[in-house]
């Protein structure tokens, strides 16, 4: 994931730009259908919602709720804060997934007893979601810890990534080693899970898994983890970027089960390669 965030202080613009097509204007949007709406409403947070008889939100009445609360402290002017993130191209978690996000960052940025909307949209390659919230809760206090955004909503990403097994962005992951700093991109980042993915149907050991990635064009590096080294590409990707399906103890516990069927299926042929592998007597 990748994310951003920022604060202001006009609740009607934010709320507009997340729920409307952002280009159509304000007066156009009393003339459209619904196909003028980008945003879906996929989680909502200590607010009341109103519908309209066409099906869509009513706006007003949640642009309302957000000014009112902040008659409570109107010395903090930009009251509003606004954090959008982005997945991978081709990666499309489900609201469950997105709704689990947007409540454990309400817990860590302090948001969690504040009015919040989340909005998924999905109107370029990359799925991704806005976040709504109001930094001043209902007792008038300022809840949100804004400083230093940008390395705290990196390190939140990572381990929603770690946790939920999703893809590990490129713009906020940099490889450091041996001097060089390669900015790895989602496309070899889901090549090189599908090749995985692929031969772990048909491999039965990390030996065989390496000389198959390497007629891949991937050298692959075990020791207290696994890392794959794209040698055209210079690139080193380690096996938890792509997921914890993809550490070095769930592939050897995914090849100690394709053993185990392969017993069943060719017992001899399997026992025979056990025993030349050191895996059996």
């Amino acid at each position: 994931m990748i994310g951003k965030a920022t604060l202001g202080s006009y609740a009607k613009g934010l709320i507009e730009y997340c729920y409307y097509d952002k280009h159509v204007s304000a007066k156009m949007r009393q003339r459209l259908d619904e196909q003028d709406v980008r945003g879906e409403l996929v989680y909502i947070q200590n607010l009341g919602i109103k519908m309209h008889a066409d099906g869509k939100l009513d706006l007003n009445y949640l642009i309302n709720q957000f000014n009112s609360n902040h008659m409570q402290n109107t010395n903090l002017k930009k009251f509003m804060w606004h954090q959008s993130f982005s997945f991978a191209p081709g990666e499309k978690p489900g609201n469950e997934t997105i709704a689990e996000i947007s409540n454990e960052f309400a817990k860590e940025f302090g948001f969690e007893q504040n009015q919040m909307l989340v909005f998924k949209h999905e109107d370029n390659a990359n799925l991704h979601f806005h976040i709504v919230a109001n930094r001043i809760d209902f007792n008038g206090k300022n809840t949100s810890k804004h400083f230093h955004n940008y390395s705290r909503t990196g390190e939140f990403c990572r381990r929603m990534e770690q946790r939920l097994e999703l893809i590990q962005a490129p713009e906020m992951r940099i490889n450091k080693r041996q001097g060089l700093e390669n900015v790895l991109t989602d496309k070899q980042h889901l090549k090189l899970k599908s090749s995985v993915d692929e031969l772990l149907n048909t491999v039965v050991s990390i030996d065989e898994l390496k000389a198959k990635l390497l007629a891949q064009g991937y050298k692959t590096y075990v020791g207290r983890g696994i890392a794959f080294y794209h040698l055209q590409k210079n690139i080193k990707i380690k096996g938890s970027d792509l997921g914890r399906s993809y550490s070095l103890a769930s592939i050897e516990k995914g090849l100690a089960q394709n053993i185990g069927i392969e017993v069943k299926e060719q017992p001899k042929q399997v026992q025979n390669r056990q025993k030349k592998q050191g895996l059996g007597i």
